[in-house]
């Protein structure tokens, strides 16, 4: 008989005093931060879905190389994408939490939306940590020159990113909803409930993207439904729907064309808001 057993090495505690996040307290840690263009705390904790295992999350912008901490907490290496874009990645501990440091260019938002201010894109193709980088600017909490961020969020606000993304989160669920189809012609059930339950999550995700609420984390999608009612689902709606499984009497299959018709009606609500979306 399989009998796993779990031995625990380090103990965490229940409850973490969080470090000082303000930038004065920061900058006691990381005094090369004086010389960023700009810095913000965003993640998790910034959108106030942390808990006593958060990291917390800093964005340093600059054109320059700056000082960061060198010690036997610490690690840090280069990051790059597809699209060119470059950064430089920090991290270790700051008063027994973990950080996770990035210093990014500080023209990279206007670099990556470029395309999406230059005219109406119709389907978002950019890299996952690229639609990471853009979510976590849009819920940034300035810790240095305010205005920046302003800036970043009037620039965001005025492209057709949202649009884009949307869409193509739309298209996603449409695929899937094809494959729910198709493995319900082959009585492929649980297949299809799988099917079923990703294009429920990819047509709601359109719905919040399009009302601005850009996270690309399925894990907050509940915390999501929470932030933004507006978008149309609201979080009892799809726990009854999709979280809570067949109901009485369901096979994997019943399940599957349930919630893939609860997620097309979704989607048809969807293009009559593209079309009046400005």
């Amino acid at each position: 008989m399989f009998n796993p057993t779990v031995d625990v090495l380090v103990a965490q505690p229940r409850f973490r005093q969080p470090p000082d996040l303000t930038f004065e307290g920061i900058l006691k840690r990381f005094p090369g931060l004086a010389e960023a263009e700009a810095v913000c705390r965003t993640g998790s904790t910034a959108a106030g879905w942390g808990n006593v295992s958060s990291d917390f999350d800093l964005y340093a912008f600059s054109d320059k190389k700056l000082d960061l901490p060198v010690d036997e907490t610490m690690e840090a290496w280069p990051g790059s994408d597809k699209s060119g874009i470059r950064w430089d990645n920090w991290m270790g501990e700051y008063e027994k939490s973990r950080v996770d440091l990035t210093v990014w260019p500080t023209d990279t938002l206007a670099t990556v939306l470029a395309p999406y201010l230059d005219g109406e894109v119709e389907f978002c193709v950019m890299s996952q940590v690229l639609r990471d980088f853009v979510y976590r600017v849009s819920i940034g909490i300035p810790l240095k020159n305010e205005g920046y961020f302003e800036r970043m969020r009037e620039m965001l606000a005025k492209s057709s990113f949202r649009r884009s993304l949307a869409r193509y989160t739309k298209a996603m669920a449409e695929n899937a909803l094809t494959d729910v189809g198709g493995q319900l012609d082959a009585n492929d059930q649980m297949s299809a409930r799988i099917s079923a339950m990703r294009a429920a999550a990819q047509a709601t995700d359109a719905c919040l993207i399009l009302h601005g609420e850009y996270c690309p984390r399925d894990k907050w999608i509940m915390r999501r439904l929470e932030r933004k009612p507006e978008c149309g689902i609201g979080v009892d709606e799809y726990r009854s729907v999709v979280l809570d499984g067949t109901r009485p009497g369901e096979s994997d299959g019943d399940y599957a064309l349930r919630v893939a018709r609860w997620a097309q009606g979704h989607l048809i609500r969807l293009d009559g808001a593209f079309l009046t979306d400005s």
